[in-house]
């Protein structure tokens, strides 16, 4: 259950006549990871600060904070100081985050992979795992009648013969009647181009999941990866299958099966085995999640 705080306190000290409430949620997991010799454990947490304001005639501001906490240590290096740090903006033109966050193909399309309930056997390291970027632009059109369109460019420090947006992705999604479908074509000036699809489909307590992603490189070498899914729901208790398949041979096709049970809304146990179709010893794993 999310938390609220209200700055009742500060508010008085700025004579403020209302501010926003600030919401804090994430999760907290241990897992523990048998690969073929010790036994080896992950702990992590997320932790997810959100607020909003209503600015009036439509338009609403708000953020994200989101950063964790990985064995104990926080997850602020030089390379990645935090997970997300995003403003936005929204009303009826639709919404503009500026930030740090995901590109596209990474939150919405790559994420896809995310079936299973396993954090540290997470199939989205073997399908994709670009990470966040910096200096992120993302627009997203209102929804005319299910369909979403929109345009993102992130900021690289500025060289010699690259543009200000060097990495820029056009997308669109529709969702109705359970079913939600995705496209992206995201271009990385001199480097590579990921043309992707995804789509998922929700019928009672069935989820079937699919994405591709191509990745064509600035040398022409064009690489196919293909994520196939399904999570069933039976009351408290659930199971989640997934697989990866490229036609790379430096690339894994890994699968995963994953079983879970939900305690309660908020705390489940779960164990889930992974398949690695390499050289590396394939992986299960048991672990205990509390979400709040």
């Amino acid at each position: 259950m999310k938390k609220t705080i209200v700055a009742a306190a500060v508010a008085a000290v700025f004579a403020a006549p209302a501010m926003a409430d600030v919401s804090i949620s994430g999760q907290i997991n241990q897992e523990f990871v048998d690969s073929g010799a010790d036994w080896n454990s992950d702990l992590n947490s997320d932790i997810v600060f959100k607020g909003s304001e209503d600015l009036g005639n439509g338009l609403k501001a708000s953020f994200v904070i989101h950063t964790y906490l990985d064995d104990g240590v926080f997850g602020a290096t030089t390379t990645n100081p935090t997970a997300d740090q995003s403003i936005s903006l929204s009303g009826d033109f639709g919404s503009v985050k500026v930030g740090r966050f995901e590109p596209y193909t990474e939150g919405k399309m790559a994420s896809i992979s995310n079936i299973d309930h396993a954090d540290a056997l997470d199939l989205e390291t073997t399908f994709s795992n670009t990470g966040r970027s910096e200096g992120g632009f993302q627009y997203v059109s209102p929804s005319f009648n299910g369909l979403k369109v929109g345009v993102e460019g992130f900021a690289r420090v500025e060289t010699t013969g690259t543009d200000d947006f060097d990495t820029t992705t056009v997308f669109a999604e529709y969702s109705n009647a359970g079913l939600t479908v995705r496209v992206a074509q995201e271009e990385n000036e001199g480097r590579d181009t990921y043309t992707s699809v995804g789509a998922i489909y929700k019928m009672d307590n069935l989820e079937l999941r699919v994405a591709n992603i191509n990745e064509e490189t600035s040398a022409g070498v064009d690489t196919d990866v293909t994520f196939v899914g399904a999570k069933y729901t039976m009351g408290a208790n659930s199971v989640a299958f997934g697989m990866v398949d490229a036609d790379d041979a430096n690339e894994d096709g890994d699968s995963v099966i994953s079983f879970g049970h939900a305690l309660s809304k908020q705390t489940n146990v779960y164990v889930t085995h992974k398949n690695n179709d390499d050289t590396t010893d394939d992986q299960t794993l048991v672990g205990i999640q509390h979400k709040f």
